[in-house]
Order: structure tokens, then sequence, then C-alpha cells
């Protein structure tokens, strides 16, 4: 009982510390865009934006990468693992950032860290699940080394706003 609380301490702790790291990368990107809806910054893209789907190609291609990296650091706070998915609500779509800490018969585990700005149903710490086909992107840190990698939208991304 006692190892069972440790282990869901250890969790907690760490999605925390995640959450508000997370947090901190956010607050420091938005200074710098121009596009925001409630102080967040949005991108609208078309649907079937095929550079956008390249781009997921080559998460996907890659994601045995971020899955070795994974397993070993899970729930080690030197390491911070994320995920890009769509989030729907009836027509409404976002594709935003979770952080994860397992992965088990083809789906992550893990915390909604992102800002939604069109679904309601979604907060920031909610727990997601989140199928590895859907993934359209990942993001890992070493802050040991102060490292990362994967995060392959960003830079198209970033040339879209105010477009």
């Amino acid at each position: 009982m006692m190892k069972n609380c440790l282990k869901l301490s250890a969790i907690l702790l760490v999605l925390f510390s995640a959450c508000q790291n997370a947090k901190k990368d956010n607050a420091k990107k938005d200074k710098s865009e121009k596009d925001k809806v409630e102080g967040v910054a949005v991108v609208n893209l078309k649907k079937g934006d095929t550079r956008v789907l390249a781009l997921k190609d080559t998460a996907q291609a890659k994601l045995h990468i971020f899955l070795d990296s994974l397993k070993p650091h899970a729930l080690d706070s030197n390491y911070r693992f994320l995920v890009k998915s769509d989030f729907a609500e009836g027509k409404n779509h976002e594709h935003m950032w979770s952080v994860v800490y397992k992965y088990a018969n083809g789906k992550f585990t893990g915390i909604f860290a992102d800002s939604a700005i069109y679904l309601k149903n979604i907060k920031m710490g909610d727990p997601v699940l989140i199928k590895a086909k859907d993934v359209e992107d990942w993001a890992m840190y070493d802050y040991l080394r102060n490292t990362d990698m994967g995060n392959f939208s960003d830079k198209y991304l970033r040339s879209k706003q105010g477009k």
C-alpha cells in the first residue's frame, strides 16, 4: 500500500512539475507572438495543409525515438515528454500539446498542457489518453543536458503567424 502511495505521489509531482514548466515555456513564447486570442497565439491553417501533414508524417516516422526515451525517463523530473494531437468538440478542432508519462497498448497517458481557445470541455491539467496514430508532433526536453528533440511543426507554424 505504501509503495503504491509513493508511486502515485511521484507521478503527481512529475505531472505538476511538467505543467509548471509548460506554463513557463508557453509564457516565453507568447511574448513574441503577434496573433493572439485571449493572450494565446493562434495559427489558423486550411484543412489538409500539405506541409502540416508532411510534418505529422515525420513525427510518426520518428516516434520510436520518442518512445525509446520515454520508457526509461517517463517519471524523471529532468525530462519532459509532450505529444500534440487534435482535440475536437463538434465542428471545432484545436491541435494542442499534452504532457505524457506512460505508453501502453498503443496509447499515451498524460495530462492536457495547453490552453484551449475554442473548446470548452477540456482544461489544462485534465487527464488525456492519446492513440499513437493520432500524434501529430512530439517534443522531449532533457533539462540536465539542456537539449530538446522533435517539435517538428514549430518553425512552420511560427512562419504562418500573422497570415
